[in-house]
Order: structure tokens, then sequence, then C-alpha cells
């Protein structure tokens, strides 16, 4: 049982001041035109193209607004930075209203990666079982998602180099195991529990500007923002786990970058991610490094159809 419980715990326990100001100054970067529309490629060569389209009005209040080609069929593939529908530029902040997106991500991502991980801990079970005993086991999981509703893309005014949260999510994942045929009694019964509390912190960061070359064009004065995701982890079991009530803080468990041209908006994004140590014990595949490049648009004049 101990060996058992050690795979449980492997899989579970996952300067500058210089002020830029203004609303006006924060739709320099965020242009909305009517007609407006960006072509995207990703790193697979993928396209995904943003329409800019009429403000909406979403429980009182007016969002402005975007729709995208192709549109989004699994939720794993959501990204807040690249897919808000709907966003605002205000005083205070330039914030995409994707909470309930992020938590369908979010929930969406987890279960796709607890597939593959029930598959291989359900064979190390197995392989761990001792010879004799007819022992049967069940493994299900369940996976609970809560986001703030707005990710904070952008502070304005902005400082260099002055950090914010960006987002907080937090999830709970909860693994039952129904052990059958077992030789003796263990604590805390046949069906063992094991969960894990997770907040995640994406912290913000304008770095600086450069220029930045796309197939798009040459843009110059691009803000550089960096959003550094940090977790913190906490995990509880019915069965005794040494150090199971610990917790567990991962520092930029991934980096996302953003590169916005005035006048035309994002037109790079990059996003890295630590090696996960436990996930490759397992033999799982790392989350996949990302990137978006703007290889077409066309900004429209406010109030008329011409660029």
């Amino acid at each position: 049982m101990k060996k058992i419980r050690s795979i449980l715990v492997l899989l579970l326990v996952f300067g500058c001041s210089t002020t830029l100001m203004g609303n006006e100054w924060a739709n320099y970067y965020f242009p909305d035109a009517l007609g407006s529309y960006w072509v995207y490629e990703d790193q697979n060569g993928d396209e995904l193209t943003r329409y800019a389209i009429e403000p909406e009005d979403v429980d009182g209040e007016t969002y402005r607004a975007f729709t995208y080609d192709p549109s989004l069929e699994n939720w794993a593939d959501f990204e807040h930075y690249i897919h808000p529908y709907y966003y605002q530029v205000g005083d205070d902040w330039v914030a995409f209203f994707v909470g309930t997106e992020v938590e369908n991500a979010v929930k969406a991502s987890t279960m796709q990666q607890m597939d593959e991980a029930i598959v291989v801990l359900r064979q190390a079970m197995q392989d761990q079982m001792p010879e004799g005993f007819n022992i049967s086991f069940d493994l299900d999981y369940e996976v609970d998602v809560t986001s703030q509703d707005y990710f904070y893309c952008l502070p304005t005014p902005a400082t260099f180099n002055e950090e914010w949260t960006a987002i907080e999510v937090n999830a709970v994942l909860t693994l039952t195991i129904d052990l059958k045929g077992l030789p003796a009694e263990i604590p805390g019964g046949s069906t063992q529990t094991v969960t894990t509390y997770t907040t995640y912190a994406e912290i913000g960061n304008v770095t600086g500007t450069e220029t930045v070359e796309t197939d798009a064009g040459t843009f110059e004065d691009c803000l550089i923002i960096e959003y550094r995701t940090d977790a913190s982890t906490e995990t509880t079991a019915s069965m005794e786990i040494p150090g199971q009530s610990d917790i567990q803080e991962q520092k930029g468990t991934s980096l996302t970058t953003l590169w916005l041209a005035p006048n035309v908006g994002i037109v790079k994004l990059t996003q890295e991610h630590e090696r996960d140590e436990a996930s490759e014990a397992l033999g799982l595949e790392p989350p996949e490094d990302k990137t978006f490049e703007l290889i077409q648009y066309e900004i429209k004049s406010s109030g008329s159809d011409s660029e």
C-alpha cells in the first residue's frame, strides 16, 4: 500500500518608472473600429481570425466585442490573452471579461491531463499489486474551478517594471479510489480520496518596448507585457500521507509574453512552460509551448469603412 500511496502523491502534488498615461493611451493599443480584423498563425501553422463587432451589453455593462473564425471547439484550446469575446478599456484597466471561459478552459485541460494520468496510474497500481491477491479497484475524479471575472490585461496608466495580479484561479481536484478484495482493512476504509487545492495567480509586468517583425510587417515601439504564472497547491487525503497538508509554492510555472503595437494591438505572443517533474515521472506529455504571430490585419478608421 505504501507504493500505491507514493504513486498518488506523485500524481496529485502537481526599475524603470516611466509612466504611460490614460484612457486615450489604452485605446492607442486596443483599436476596435467595426470591421477591423487580425489574422494570427500559431506554432502549428493554424490560423485564427479575430473580427471587431458591435459592442454588447452584458448584465447592464457595455463591452467591446470580438468574434473568431474558426470558432472554438475544445475549451482546452482557449487562451484568454488571444480569445476574449468581451473587454473594456477603462480609466484604470484594460480588462477582458473572461471568467466563465477561463473556468471552462482550466477544467477542460485538467480533465484532459487526468484522463491521460488515470491510464498510467491504473497500470502502475496493477503492477504493484501483491501476487496471490485478487484486488481490484475503480478510479474516478472530479474537477471544480472558480475564476475571477476579469483578466486585467494592462493597467491604465501603466508603469514599467511594476507588477500587478492579472487574474487568480482556484481549482479543486478530487481523486477517488475504490479498492475491492483487500486482505486487511486500511486506515480510511476501502474507498480512498486524495484532493488537491490549487491557486493559480498570473502576475503581469510591462517590461519595456521594442520593434517586432512578423509576416504582417514591422511594428515599432511595441509594449512588452510578461505574465508569470505562480501556483500554490495543498493536498489532503483520507489515508495517511507524510506531509500531505504541506502547501507547495511554485513560482513561474509558465511565462507568457505579449507584444502590443500602437494602433494595431497584439502582434505576437509566446508561452513557455517550466519542467513538471511529477508529470515527467508519470510519462505524461508536458504542456506545449505556444506562439501566435500576426500575419495579416486591417484596422478601420472610427466611423468609416476605410482603413
